[in-house]
C-alpha cells in the first residue's frame, strides 16, 4: 500500500493525452486522432491549455507544411511538468516542417537587356509591404547577384583613413579599381559587404562618382577599411550584391524593390513548371516567452522531429547597426529564440534555410537540452545561449533600475550530438556555437563545419573584467573546415576572459584558415584563465594549434599540436601584463609537431610567464629544431622546456591525420597518455530512428 500511494504521489493523475495536427486538418476537427487532425499548431496549443497539464500530452505534427503567418508563441501557460511534460513531435517517420516563408509562383520567361531569365511579379512588394534578402529553390539557398561571382575585389585607397588610429571608425568613402562598381539602376538597393579584421560589415550606397572611382556608403564602418593593424595592413576586401546589372550567372537573383519583379536565372537542369520557390515573410520562428522577473517560465516543453525552416531577420535602422555586426555577430537573434525557459529541448529536430542564428537561449534560461539536431544553412551561427551584454551581477544604476538579476542568467544548457554546418551565410562573422555570460554548460559531441570565424566560441568578457562564464564543458567535438581563409584572429574554439573551470578536452580540429593572422585551433583571448585544454589533437591551421593571449593560470597539457602553416604555439603578445603572481599557462607532456616550411612558435618569448616542462618537439624528416633565432640548446639553457626533448613521436600516418602513436613512440617515456578520438561529433544512437517520432530531413 505504500509503494501504490508513492506511485501516484509521483505520476500523472490520468493517462496521456494526443493531439494530432496536418496541414490538411482543420481547426473545428475533435483534434484527438490521426483522423481527425487540427490544422494549425496553434490550435493544438490551445487545445493543450485547456487540460491543466494533469496528464503527459504529445501533440503529433503529420507531414507536410505548416505556413506560419506569425511566429509560434508558447508561454508559461504552455508548460508541462516534470511528471507530466508537453511534446510537440513527428508523427512516426512523416516529415512536418515548420515554414516562415512564402511560395512564389506565376514565373514566366523573359528576356531583359539581352539575358534569359526567370520573372515573377509580388505586388506586395511593389506596394512596400514585403521585402526579402533570402531565396531558396528547389530546397536550395540561391545568391543574390553578385560581383564579382567568387571571391572578392579589394579597397584601394581610403581617402578618409589614419593610419596612426588602431582602431579608427567613421569612414564612409572608399575608392575602388575602376568597373568594380557603377552607377547601376535602383542603385541604393545595392549592398557592400566589406570584410575587415574579424567582422564584415553590410552598408548601402549613397552616391558614386565613377570618374574618382569613389563610393560612399550609407554607414559609417565600425573598423577601418583594412585587413589589419599597421601601416603595412593591406585595405580590406570588399563585394557587392543585388544589382540588376549584376545578374549574370545561372542561380543569382534579383528583387527590384520599386516594381516588385523578381528575376532569377535558373540552374542547368531546372524546369519553368518544376520551380519552387520560396522567400521568407517572418523574422522569427518560436518563441519560448517567459517572464522570469515574475517567476513564471516556460517548463517541461520538447519539440521532437521537427524541421523549422524559412526565416529572415534583418538589420534594424542605421543607428544601430554597428553593435549587430560587432564580433561573432553576437546580437544577431535566433529564428528560435527563448528567454526564461526551464527544462525545454529540441531533439532531432533540424532548423535550416534562415538568416540569423537557428537557436537562442536567452537570459533566464537553464536546464535546456539540444541534442541530435541539424541545423545548416544558416545566415548567421547555429546555437546561441546568453546576451553578451550581461556581464555578471550588474548593480542598480542611479535610478535604483537592476539591469541583470541571477533569475536571468543562463546555465547548465547541454548541446549534444549536434551536427551544424554552412553558417554565416550573410553575416559573416557569427559562430557555430556562441555561448555568451553563462555557466555550467555542456558542449558536447557535436560536429561543426563550415564557417567564417569561429566554430565554438565561450566567454565574453574582454581582459580580467567581471564575467559569468565558468565551468563551461567543451569535449568530443569534431570542428573542421573554420575560416576558409575570409577573417583574421579566428579559431575552432575560442575562448575570451575569465572562465574558471572551463575544461576544452577531447577535440578533434583541424583545416582552420584566416586571411592574415590568426585561424588557430585552441584559442585562448584576451584574459582567458584558468582554463584546462588537455587530449586534443589540431591540425592544418594557419596559425599555432595552441594560443594564448595574457590569460593566467591555463593549464595545456597532452595534447597534440601539429602542421600549422605559421607555428604551432602562440603567445599572440601581450603576456606582459602579466607582473609577478601566476603564471599565463603552464604547458606540459604535449607533442609539437610541424614541417621544414613551419615554425615551432611565433611572438616575443624573452619575457613571457610560462612554465614549460616534459614536451616532444620534432621536425617532419628530421632537422635542426630552432625557437625563433635560438637553438635548442639556447631555449633550454635559459630554463624553457625542462626536461622535453626532440625525437620523433612516430604517428601513425599524419599526412592523413592519423597521430595514433606507435608503441615505441619515445613520448610515452616523458608521460604523455595515449588517447582515441574515434567517438568525437554525434554519436549515431542520439540519432537513430526510432519507434516514436524521428528527426526529420535527415541528410
Amino acid at each position: 500500500m505504500r509503494k501504490l500511494i508513492l506511485c501516484l504521489t509521483l505520476t500523472c493523475a490520468s493517462l496521456p493525452a494526443d493531439f494530432h495536427v496536418a496541414p490538411n486538418g482543420s481547426d473545428s476537427a475533435a483534434g484527438t486522432s490521426a483522423d481527425q487532425p487540427f490544422a494549425t499548431i496553434e490550435r493544438a496549443r490551445d487545445a493543450v491549455r485547456k487540460l491543466k497539464r494533469q496528464q503527459p500530452i504529445t501533440v503529433y505534427l503529420h507531414g507536410g507544411t505548416y505556413n506560419l503567418t506569425k511566429p509560434l508563441r508558447f508561454t508559461a501557460e504552455d508548460s508541462g511538468t516534470a511528471e507530466c511534460p508537453v511534446t510537440y513531435a513527428a508523427w512516426h517517420d512523416e516529415q512536418p516542417v515548420i515554414s516562415g516563408g512564402r511560395a512564389i509562383g506565376g514565373w514566366k520567361n523573359v528576356t531583359v537587356n539581352g539575358k534569359k531569365l526567370w520573372a515573377a511579379t509580388i505586388p506586395s512588394v511593389r506596394e512596400g509591404k514585403w521585402y526579402f534578402r533570402e531565396l531558396w529553390v528547389n530546397g536550395e539557398r540561391r545568391q543574390r547577384a553578385r560581383n564579382p561571382n567568387g571571391g572578392f575585389f579589394r579597397i584601394t585607397a581610403v581617402p578618409d583613413l589614419d593610419w596612426n588610429a588602431k582602431y579608427q571608425i567613421g569612414q564612409k568613402r572608399f575608392q575602388y579599381a575602376p568597373g568594380e562598381i557603377k552607377a547601376w539602376d535602383n542603385l541604393t538597393d545595392a549592398e557592400v559587404v566589406i570584410l575587415h579584421f574579424w567582422v564584415t560589415t553590410r552598408s548601402g550606397i549613397t552616391s558614386i562618382d565613377e570618374s574618382a572611382n569613389l563610393v560612399t556608403l550609407a554607414q559609417t564602418n565600425s573598423y577601418r577599411l583594412t585587413d589589419g593593424f599597421g601601416k603595412q595592413a593591406e585595405f580590406a576586401r570588399y563585394y557587392v550584391e543585388n544589382a540588376f546589372e549584376l545578374l549574370d550567372v545561372p542561380g543569382e537573383w534579383y528583387l527590384n524593390r520599386q516594381t516588385g519583379m523578381l528575376y532569377y536565372m535558373p540552374m542547368p537542369g531546372e524546369t519553368l513548371n518544376g520551380i519552387r520557390a520560396v522567400a521568407p515573410v517572418l523574422d522569427q520562428l518560436v518563441s519560448l516567452e517567459g517572464d522570469p522577473r515574475a517567476d513564471r517560465f516556460v517548463e517541461y516543453l520538447t519539440f521532437r522531429g521537427l524541421t523549422f525552416s524559412h526565416s529572415e531577420w534583418w538589420l534594424p535602422a542605421d543607428d544601430l547597426k554597428a553593435k549587430y555586426q560587432k564580433q561573432a555577430s553576437a546580437y544577431v537573434p535566433g529564428a528560435i529564440h527563448a528567454y526564461g525557459a526551464r527544462n525545454c529541448s529540441f531533439e532531432r529536430c533540424t532548423v535550416s534555410h534562415v538568416s540569423s542564428y537557428g537557436i537562442h537561449f536567452s537570459r533566464g534560461c537553464s536546464k535546456n537540452r539540444i541534442t541530435g539536431c541539424e541545423i545548416f544553412d544558416l545566415g548567421g551561427g547555429g546555437i546561441k545561449l546568453g546576451e553578451p551584454d550581461t556581464g555578471g551581477r550588474i548593480e542598480p544604476d542611479k535610478n535604483g533600475v537592476v539591469h541583470n538579476l541571477p533569475i536571468e542568467e543562463t546555465h547548465d544548457i547541454e548541446i549534444t550530438d549536434n551536427h551544424i554546418h554552412d553558417g554565416g551565410l550573410i553575416f559573416h562573422q557569427a559562430m557555430g556555437i556562441l555561448v555568451t555570460q553563462c555557466y555550467n554548460n555542456i558542449i558536447v559531441h557535436n560536429h561543426v563545419h563550415d564557417l567564417y570565424k569561429n566554430a565554438i566560441a565561450v566567454g565574453w568578457t574582454w581582459d580580467f573584467g567581471k564575467s559569468l562564464a565558468r565551468g563551461n564543458v567543451i569535449e568530443w567535438n569534431h570542428v573542421h573546415d573554420i575560416g576558409k581563409n575570409w577573417f583574421n584572429d579566428g579559431g575552432a574554439i575560442y575562448t575570451l576572459g575569465m572562465q574558471p573551470g572551463t575544461v576544452i578536452r577531447y577535440n578533434l580540429m583541424h583545416d582552420i584558415g584566416s586571411v592574415v593572422y590568426g585561424g588557430r585551433g585552441v584559442y585562448l583571448d584576451q584574459g582567458s584563465s584558468q582554463i584546462l585544454v588537455e587530449n586534443n589533437i589540431t591540425y592544418r591551421t594557419t596559425g599555432g594549434g595552441f594560443s594564448n593571449t595574457f590569460g593566467k593560470d591555463n593549464t595545456i597539457r597532452n595534447n597534440i599540436f601539429a602542421l600549422g602553416k605559421t607555428a604551432q604555439i602562440e603567445p599572440n603578445g601581450g603576456l606582459t601584463r602579466l607582473t609577478g603572481g601566476p603564471n599565463s599557462f603552464l604547458f606540459e607532456r604535449n607533442i609539437v609537431y610541424w614541417n621544414a616550411d613551419q615554425k615551432v612558435l611565433r611572438g616575443k618569448w624573452n619575457d613571457t610567464k610560462v612554465v614549460m616542462r616534459n614536451n616532444l618537439y620534432w621536425q617532419e624528416g628530421g632537422g635542426e629544431v630552432k625557437i625563433g633565432p635560438e637553438a635548442w640548446s639556447q631555449w633550454q639553457a635559459r630554463g624553457m622546456d625542462e626536461g622535453s626533448i626532440v625525437a620523433d613521436p612516430f604517428f601513425a600516418n599524419p599526412a592523413q591525420g592519423d597521430f595514433r602513436l606507435k608503441p615505441n613512440s619515445p613520448a610515452l617515456k616523458l608521460g604523455f597518455e595515449p588517447f582515441d578520438l574515434k567517438g568525437v561529433g554525434p554519436r549515431p544512437a542520439m540519432l537513430r530512428k526510432s519507434k516514436e517520432p524521428t528527426r526529420a530531413g535527415s541528410r
